[in-house]
């Protein structure tokens, strides 16, 4: 740990003095729009990230599109080299970044933290895809711009609008395999100063899917799962008012969810049932002020969630009302140098048959930023955060960055970044009733990453680039459920140790040409993450697999598309001694589709095969996935092109 910090020490001050002296002059996008004239020399592009040196995602637009009757776990699942890990199909689903838990990915809506404060995380099951515009992930540090316990990374979702002068609605239906039905609705309207987004979604499906039960005696037999049913409803309105560069907005969204849970192949059904509800509302108002921007966000979120087990005569019941407060400005300083300065205010309110008294918990943060672009080869940034956690100051967390571009004239870089990251108790750990531990401490990270990133557009048609980096975490004051000598229950203790570290790689090439269109894409990670605790030093983090990798081809031509992507995963332990694991497995999907156009009316047909070959797999253990399956989709879209 004294070397971590060494080096930490010895990496400050050397990214201070590139902050006040470096230079940077271009950009580097993610996409490439640049207009191809002849015999005019094209000057290499800014670096774009408010956070040079730091890895982002940006899930693509038409992916997107493609996962709009899915939810959060089946778009992530899909399109980012991220482990996701859920029960099946509509049960809980919560995501693994670097080998970090559930608790360590941050999840926010348009900049407001939505993770369960009970908790401490968020079930993407409950987040359909059609209900965002835009998904970025961003990796370790990159989190730390957009709040703090995101030690693993941030899944940061977001509503945006056309500022379109027109009107345009969007049904888009299915019917699928196992009893699925789902349905999405999107109207846009308004002109240049005021738009309106109404967006509706409804799912059902009864997830009666065949599967093999290994564990029956005698032998194993074929059975169809049951009491697997899932309804899901979502509304959402938002609001722009546009004045000159000035923006208000306001976003509500409610969502309800009913699901019945089959329970482990090894104990069976026990009568299991959850309700989910919640309703967020957003305000948001972006002004300027010279040069300098600001923003005031206040957001006010509820959320009730019942389980019951009629078997086990449990009922849960949980209310939480979240109330945030946000406020900013980003400050130039000078022609090259800006400021942000963020305060961060949240208030938690928890009713729960679990705890002994309602509990009530705030905290606030103030985050100090600066990054420096000037001249065409070097940028960098730093990031100071102090947070007030019910009366109580935690020691300051910060992240430094850098960016170079190897040569002057290609789109070369090489990043390197540090952070120390808090994440904050959850309320569950401190009060959970038995078992809670009101004297845990704050989890906390040190990380590092280094990485390289190549762009290189091959000719007017087609381009391609190359995005390969390591990373090391080490987490402390880890906290874990563990059985205590003097209890007969288990109790929550800060007593876990982590290092994880690993590489990641990508590759991508695109061509674009007349009627035909051709994308590839790969990506291949792998994450040693060891427990430091005596018993399992050493050992592989559950539920972690050491190798992951997918890939995508898409082909267009006219109005034809397909669509194969097959998707990786290693073998994972599940017993902290790793004596026991479940096995590997490589799934194939494919999506083969038209469009259509007849008098202004759009129309998309597609089908859809997931698990293409029919494998057999689980992502927790007892609890088997869906074989081979179809879905049948349906698009309508009135066409507003002149």
């Amino acid at each position: 740990m004294l070397m971590n910090e060494n080096l930490f020490r010895k990496l400050i001050p050397l990214i201070v003095l590139l902050l006040v002296c470096g230079s940077l002059n271009g950009q580097l996008s993610l996409t490439d729009d640049t207009i191809r004239i002849n015999d005019v020399n094209i000057t290499p592009k800014q670096i774009s990230s408010d956070q040079p040196g730091y890895k982002f995602f940006e899930i693509d637009k038409t992916i997107l599109k493609d996962y709009s009757l899915y939810s959060l776990t089946d778009l992530l699942n899909g399109s980012t080299p991220l482990y996701i890990k859920h029960y099946g199909s509509g049960g809980t689903a919560t995501s693994s970044f670097r080998g970090t838990s559930a608790g360590h990915t941050l999840v926010n809506w348009n900049g407001i933290n939505i993770n369960d404060p009970m908790l401490g995380q968020s079930d993407f099951s409950l987040i359909p895809s059609g209900m965002l515009d835009n998904v970025m992930v961003c990796f370790g540090g990159a989190s730390m711009d957009l709040g703090n316990g995101g030690i693993g990374g941030v899944i940061n979702l977001e509503n945006e609008p056309s500022w379109e002068s027109n009107t345009t609605a969007e049904l888009t239906s299915a019917v699928g395999s196992f009893g699925r039905y789902n349905g999405l609705l999107k109207v846009n309207t308004g002109n240049d100063n005021l738009q309106s987004v109404t967006k509706a979604y409804v799912a059902y499906s009864k997830n009666n899917y065949p599967y093999i039960d290994e564990y029956a005696v005698p032998e194993p037999t074929i059975a169809i799962r049951e009491h697997n049913q899932v309804v899901q409803k979502n509304f959402m309105q938002e609001i722009y008012y546009r004045k000159s560069k000035n923006i208000l907005s306001a976003r509500f969204w409610y969502q309800t969810t009913q699901r019945n849970l089959p329970g482990s192949l090894l104990y069976g059904y026990s009568g299991e049932k959850q309700n989910d509800n919640a309703f967020r509302t957003i305000i948001n108002y972006d002004f300027f002020k010279g040069k300098n921007k600001y923003f005031l966000t206040a957001a006010w979120m509820r959320s009730d969630m019942n389980y019951l087990s009629t078997a086990y005569s449990l009922e849960s019941k949980n209310k939480v009302n979240t109330m945030v407060f946000k406020s900013g400005l980003a400050k130039s300083l000078g022609e090259y140098t800006r400021l942000k300065v963020i305060f961060n205010e949240e208030m938690n309110m928890v009713e729960s048959n679990n705890y002994l008294e309602n509990k009530k918990r705030s905290n606030a943060s103030l985050t100090l930023s600066a990054e420096r672009k000037k001249g065409k080869r070097l940028a960098t940034a730093i990031l100071f955060r102090e947070t007030l956690d019910n009366n109580r100051f935690l020691i300051p967390d910060f992240s430094a960055g850098i960016e170079y571009r190897i040569l002057p004239d290609e789109e070369q870089f090489i990043k390197l970044n540090a952070s120390r990251n808090s994440k904050i108790v959850s309320l569950n750990d401190l009060y959970w009733n038995p078992g809670g531990n009101p004297d845990l401490k704050n989890e906390y990270a040190l990380s590092y990453e280094l990485g390289y990133t190549f762009k290189k557009r091959i000719s007017s048609a087609s381009n391609t680039g190359f995005e390969i980096g390591w990373f090391k975490n080490y987490i402390r004051d880890l906290i874990q459920w563990q059985s205590h000598p003097e209890f007969s229950w288990w109790i929550a203790q800060n007593i876990g140790r982590v290092n994880t570290s690993g590489l990641e790689s990508s590759v991508y090439y695109q061509y674009s040409e007349g009627k035909l269109e051709i994308q590839i894409n790969a990506d291949y990670s792998y994450t040693n993450a060891v427990s430091l605790d005596p018993e399992t030093n050493g050992n592989q983090l559950i539920y972690v697999p050491k190798n992951q990798a997918n890939g995508v081809f898409r082909f267009g031509y006219s109005n034809f598309y397909s669509i194969w992507r097959t998707d990786y995963v290693d073998n994972v332990f599940t017993s902290q001694d790793n004596a026991v694991q479940l096995d590997g497995y490589m799934l194939n999907d494919f999506l083969s589709g038209i469009k259509l156009n007849f008098s202004g009316l759009l129309i998309d047909l597609s089908l859809r095969i997931e698990n293409l070959f029919n494998v057999r797999y689980q992502t927790i253990e007892y609890y088997p996935q869906p074989g081979r399956s179809f879905l049948f989709s349906l698009s309508l879209r009135n066409n507003t092109d002149k």
